[in-house]
């Protein structure tokens, strides 16, 4: 019985190690197409120097994701070891009752060759109280050396299949490390590549004190532009609930609802557009090139994407507002309960102010000059009736 639990034990951690190399496998596979897809968007984009940085981004976002697939190579072997580990122990386990049986059934017929006078078997069972007893006695000696041969084949069969599993996965367990100084080849190829990109942005290092006065100017024009994104929402959230203090009681009660079913959703809501690459983040941040450098303010996520990419509402709602903003193009914005979502730099636009919206539906098209970049934003109405931005990332399904 104790066997029998350790066995089961070892093969219910193999089939668990089973699964998870399955699930590693899924997201190496995973990676490895967005690392394709961020070789696409960098070959679109080679010719543009003046997008150097999102050049970088985009090189970074690649070496990240190659490190991911690294890690998960590692995880596999580390698995396949423990793997290998615990079926030695099952083979020595087997191995150890196939010696006993093996014992036992050589001192079966140690003693059949001594009593093997059939004369000695009949009075053993003719000596039985009972026919019950000489019966069993009987069936004893009839199947008992059948029994062991069959189970010590048995046993001898298992292990034999074990030495092979274990074979198996050392040439698996091979085949993933070398996987693996596959994979840091290309890790170094890839920061030799973001070297060169460097070397690029590097070429105007002469020229640092234009670029600052220029992103100077730029962060200006960010400020502004999303100042007056800031406005239309805090003003939209202003009149949207005016309008619900006026509305039926019921309406209120459905936009809690709403908001509530949106807020469920936090880190489960789909990509605006089937594919794509955050390559600006949320807030502040530096030059990827020149660290004493601050980039333009975020209040929300720049999505680099393939040219005129249809975008997508994230969650159910009600388009309040469509509006052109100068540096981001067309917006639309969608109400979700106490949220919205903000959709800009759109060259098209699929719906009007007033048209219901299910997830999934177009929005309209990203617009694409030297690249094709989506600004979203997430904002919720505070009981003021102001309104408050959100990190997009945080809300967004991990890919």
């Amino acid at each position: 019985m104790r066997l029998l639990i350790t066995l089961s034990f070892l093969i219910f951690t193999s089939v668990a190690i089973a699964q998870t190399m399955a699930d590693l496998d899924r997201r190496r596979k995973k990676a490895e197409e967005e690392i394709a897809y961020i070789d696409k968007l960098l070959q679109q984009n080679s010719t543009d120097r003046k997008n150097s940085a999102q050049q970088l981004q985009l090189i970074g976002e690649k070496i990240k994701t190659r490190k991911q697939i690294v890690a998960g190579i590692d995880s596999q072997i580390q698995l396949m070891e423990n793997d290998v580990s615990k079926k030695q122990e099952e083979i020595t386990l087997l191995k150890s009752h196939f010696d006993t049986l093996k014992k036992s059934y050589e001192q079966l017929l140690y003693q059949a060759c001594k009593n093997r006078n059939k004369s000695h078997w009949l009075m053993h069972i003719l000596a039985s109280e009972n026919i019950g007893l000489a019966y069993h006695r009987w069936n004893y000696f009839k199947h008992y050396a059948s029994y062991i041969n069959e189970q010590a084949a048995h046993i001898k069969q298992t292990a034999e299949e074990m030495n092979i599993e274990i074979e198996s996965l050392n040439t698996k367990k091979t085949t993933l490390a070398k996987r693996m100084t596959d994979r840091q080849r290309e890790m170094r190829t890839l920061e030799k590549e973001e070297t060169e990109e460097q070397k690029i942005a590097q070429n105007l290092s002469g020229q640092e004190q234009e670029l600052a006065r220029k992103m100077a100017d730029q962060r200006k024009t960010i400020e502004q532009i999303n100042k007056q994104i800031e406005q239309i929402v805090s003003e939209q959230a202003k009149k949207d609930r005016q309008q619900r203090q006026k509305a039926a009681a019921a309406l209120p009660t459905a936009d809690k609802t709403l908001s509530t079913q949106f807020e469920n959703n936090r880190g489960q809501l789909p990509w605006p557009v089937q594919k794509g690459i955050i390559t600006e983040r949320f807030g502040v941040h530096y030059h990827p090139v020149f660290k004493n450098i601050k980039m333009q303010p975020n209040n929300g996520i720049d999505i680099t994407t393939d040219a005129n990419s249809p975008v997508q509402a994230v969650f159910d709602g009600e388009v309040r507002r469509v509006f052109t903003v100068p540096g981001m193009n067309n917006c639309v914005m969608v109400l979700h309960g106490d949220y919205y979502t903000l959709y800009c730099k759109l060259s098209t636009v699929a719906v009007k102010t007033g048209d219901k919206v299910a997830a999934g539906q177009a929005l309209g098209a990203v617009f694409t000059t030297d690249n094709t970049v989506l600004h979203f934003e997430i904002w919720k109405a505070k009981n003021n009736g102001e309104a408050e931005k959100s990190d997009p990332e945080l809300w967004l399904k991990k890919k």
